[in-house]
């Protein structure tokens, strides 16, 4: 760290040259805050009145071979109140001494427990003759003022309106040592009872809290800055989503200090939630209407093919002569019971009466299995963690993914074979599709604009499921899907 042994006795440098001898004496007739570092950022002269590391936790003694530690413990001011990146002094000076910058000019401030003491340095580098390498360093305190910090974010919050507030605070007691007013227009309690022990944990909401204490716990521990969602009571009852921005100050033994905003989610959370009410009923309806038609092609439909086969059939019995004739009803007779086969595969296709009467791993095991008998795709099924039984939510959505995408290794891949895993295990149903065809560039667009990955996702985030799709040009298609057993919101 950087050495202050010099604030009492210049250290006299290795070669003893003359340019050293003078900066020294200069720096010892100073009355204002200056030091001088050498090229490994120590400490070699400093006035008498340099006291800027007096404020650091650091230890005073010891610090002679540990260059620019002891300044990582001041970060560089935002007038915003923003700390979007951790800039200590430190690394402000290792910039000159590396030689990137010459010279700069900031405003700096000490993160302690009870106040920031801000400042303002300025370094410069100083090139002795012959060839001596030296940064010249001055500090000048600027008032002690906690509010000023405050009110910069005040000024911000006011541009930003009232669904944000600012806070400060410690993870040991979940206490609150500052919020901003703009708590009352968010959930209507006064800024004193925030500062009561434990109140984030009394007013968040009790599916939330497990969550957002563990949360709290572990992410302080590892990481600078974090955000948490959850849900919090207001006064009056009502229940707002806020999403908190999270920095972590400091990691001192027994408090861990922090700092954030809270914003008030909730409108845009309850529009989430329209939309994804409005598109569960649309994906229903869609159902509902493929419900309704393969039971007209089933029940109606192919049960009239049926009947004209027979007919056709016994009119063939009863043709002797000509023979040419007989053959002709043969021929009508063959291709009408082809087209029965048709009606009855469309039928499946739009709502395959398995998935209702036997679920979700026959149903995608006949529909693998029928593929392969067509003999455009050889399929490969396998599976595990079945029979079970499912919510019809998670076998419709399941079973139509796996549809869609085989029917995308028919239609576009190219693929000559495909290999399908359906899994089922206490939390989650997994599916993967693995073909060898052409693949594709994910990067390209083709998902954003494709009219199966829209439905399949949208079929998935009604359920908190989630797809990841790995593709190359020439080198095949994985698809993997993982729906939550116990997820529905």
């Amino acid at each position: 760290m950087l050495s202050t042994a010099a604030k009492q006795t210049p250290i006299s440098t290795e070669t003893g040259d003359a340019p050293d001898d003078l900066l020294g004496a200069i720096i010892d007739a100073c009355v204002s805050n200056v030091a001088v570092l050498d090229e490994s950022g120590s400490i070699i002269y400093a006035s008498k009145a340099w006291n800027l590391l007096e404020h650091s936790s650091t230890p005073q003694a010891g610090r002679h071979d540990k260059a620019l530690a002891g300044f990582e413990n001041f970060e560089r001011f935002s007038e915003s109140g923003l700390d979007e990146e951790r800039i200590t002094l430190a690394d402000d000076l290792a910039g000159i001494l590396s030689g990137e910058v010459k010279e700069f000019h900031q405003k700096y401030y000490l993160r302690s427990l009870t106040e920031r003491r801000p400042f303002s340095m300025h370094a410069a580098r100083l090139n002795l003759p012959p060839s001596t390498f030296r940064v010249l360093i001055t500090h000048e305190q600027l008032p002690v003022v906690q509010e000023e910090f405050r009110n910069s974010k005040e000024r911000l919050l006011e541009l930003l309106g009232t669904r944000i507030l600012a806070w400060e605070g410690e993870v040991e007691g979940q206490r609150f040592h500052y919020v901003s007013e703009q708590a009352i227009e968010m959930l209507g309690y006064p800024v004193s009872s925030w500062s009561e022990p434990d109140f984030l944990s009394s007013h968040v909401h009790a599916d939330d809290l497990h969550l957002v204490m563990a949360a709290y716990q572990k992410q302080t521990e590892i990481m600078e800055h974090f955000d948490l969602t959850f849900r919090m009571w207001a006064s009056d009852g009502r229940l707002v989503w806020v999403q908190n921005l999270i920095s972590v100050v400091s990691r001192d033994p027994g408090e861990t200090r922090l700092h954030g905003f809270m914003i008030d989610i909730s409108e845009r959370k309850r529009a989430e939630q329209a939309l994804k009410d409005l598109a569960g009923r649309l994906i229903a309806a869609q159902e509902e209407e493929r419900r309704r038609v393969a039971r007209e092609l089933h029940d109606d439909f192919n049960q009239r093919m049926a009947l004209l086969s027979i007919e056709l059939e016994q009119l063939g019995e009863k043709i002797e002569k000509p023979l040419e004739l007989r053959e002709t009803v043969q021929l009508i007779l063959d291709q009408a019971n082809e087209l029965s086969g048709e009606i009855h595969r469309l039928s499946y296709k739009l709502h395959p009466s398995q998935l209702d009467h036997l679920g979700l791993f026959t149903a995608v095991k006949s529909l693998c299995r029928d593929l392969t008998q067509t003999g455009k795709l050889k399929v490969d099924f396998h599976q595990a963690g079945f029979p079970g039984e499912l919510d019809k939510d998670i076998t419709l959505c399941v079973f139509r993914i796996a549809q869609e995408g085989l029917r995308n290794c028919v239609k576009h891949s190219g693929a000559d074979s495909v290999k399908v895993m359906l899994t089922k295990t206490r939390s989650a149903v997994r599916l993967l599709v693995s073909d060898n065809g052409c693949g594709f560039n994910t990067k390209s667009g083709l998902m954003e604009k494709g009219l199966g990955f829209i439905n399949m996702k949208e079929r998935l985030h009604l359920l908190g499921g989630e797809m990841t799709v790995n593709s190359e040009p020439h080198r095949g298609t994985r698809i993997k899907v993982s729906v939550p057993l116990s997820l529905k919101n």
